[in-house]
């Protein structure tokens, strides 16, 4: 999955993660869909202008970081989380957008704390979790309930 060091960075970044959060996902939505406004009909507005989508993006990417090396303790989050990425009709190929975005915001919301290293942990960090997404969001696909 991912390397030690990588574990180590992303948990190390957990407090800012926790303090910075709500911005980071907030400016990633910015920037995601001023670069693909085509991904806006995929997303309740509403629960953008009120703040509650990137709250819970936040939380999850929180939970990420604190949980790295305990994947299973993340096992519900990521099966309520695919379910609901199935009913919106996230495909595989907008991971990379997401996650263009998300470390794109991470730069911006956290400056001089966002190092080439930790940039390069959490590009890692993120490709693996979107494989586990993409593989949980194709088997829900291919046997739908």
């Amino acid at each position: 999955m991912v390397s030690q060091q990588t574990i180590d960075i992303v948990k190390s970044t957990a407090p800012y993660l926790k303090k910075h959060g709500s911005q980071i996902t907030t400016r990633m939505y910015e920037i995601m869909f001023h670069k693909h406004p085509e991904l806006r009909e995929q997303f309740n507005m509403s629960d953008q202008a009120n703040g509650s989508q990137p709250a819970r993006l936040a939380t999850a990417v929180y939970g990420y970081a604190t949980q790295i090396d305990n994947l299973p303790a993340l096992k519900s989050m990521v099966e309520k989380i695919a379910h609901r990425h199935v009913q919106t009709h996230v495909l595989p190929e907008q991971y990379a957008i997401v996650g263009e975005s998300l470390l794109h915001a991470m730069k911006d919301v956290l400056g001089e704390a966002a190092t080439e290293e930790v940039i390069a942990a959490w590009t890692e960090a993120y490709q693996a979790l979107s494989v586990i997404f993409i593989e949980k969001e194709h088997d829900i696909y291919s046997h739908p309930k």
